[in-house]
């Protein structure tokens, strides 16, 4: 009997087979990694991790449920508990991209330390890279200044999707929007007097209907003691 035979109660994730031998060593499964998942997966829950041939890789705590894991594009997806599959029986996949080589020459020449941090000799298109992003214009620009070639399918940022009708209709100047926003304030706080009034108005009127009730009962006293 395989080993698996006992791991049929647990609920299984498929991992790529580039990402395997990264589990083996002890990585997290991260979401590129998931090929296939089970469904009814919860935070917390012990999962087994498997090849596409249906070969062990290890036991896993799930850090993300079954719907997460169906809209989001990054992450972790579990945590490795126990690894069962022997290392480097699948290829080594990991430090392979473009950046983990040129990060590596870098430290080779000393312009970043040997944990890969930046230090004050690292090339400006690194630090806009990886340091500041808001700098950064698109990745095939700062690419091309560290001397990485990128695909062109990944390089470029995505652009916003616009409909024809909303590209026809002109967006209306900051002074328009700025006398647009001060007539909302203006009605607000015009709604917000009428709240505070209401209530002053209703006592008002209930005061003085008794007022009126009370004058009423006070003349018919004194007509009946007339009468009298």
């Amino acid at each position: 009997m395989p080993l698996e035979i006992l791991l049929v109660g647990y609920k299984r994730i498929v991992v790529k087979d580039t990402s395997i031998n990264a589990v083996c060593y002890g990585a997290q499964l991260m979401l590129p990694g998931v090929l296939r998942y089970e469904s009814n997966i919860e935070v917390g829950e012990q999962v087994v991790l498997i090849s596409t041939k249906g070969e062990a890789i290890a036991l896993a705590i799930a850090q993300m449920t079954t719907s997460t894991i169906a809209t989001c594009d990054h992450g972790i997806v579990t945590r490795t508990k126990r690894v069962i599959l022997d290392r480097d029986i699948y290829e080594k996949k990991w430090k392979l991209g473009p950046f983990s080589k040129k990060k590596a020459d870098l430290k080779e020449q000393g312009k970043l330390d040997k944990y890969g941090r930046m230090t004050d000799s690292t090339p400006e298109a690194w630090k806009l890279l990886f340091g500041d992003d808001t700098k950064a214009t698109t990745v095939k620009e700062v690419a091309d200044k560290v001397g990485v070639k990128v695909a062109d399918a990944a390089e470029e940022k995505p652009k916003k999707k616009t409909s024809r009708k909303a590209s026809l209709v002109e967006e209306p100047a900051a002074d328009d929007k700025q006398k647009k926003r001060d007539a909302k304030k203006a009605k607000k706080e015009a709604e917000k007097e009428e709240s505070v009034e209401e209530p002053k108005k209703e006592k008002k009127a209930k005061k003085e209907k008794k007022d009126k009730k009370a004058k009423k009962s006070s003349k018919k006293a004194a007509a009946d003691s007339d009468d009298e």
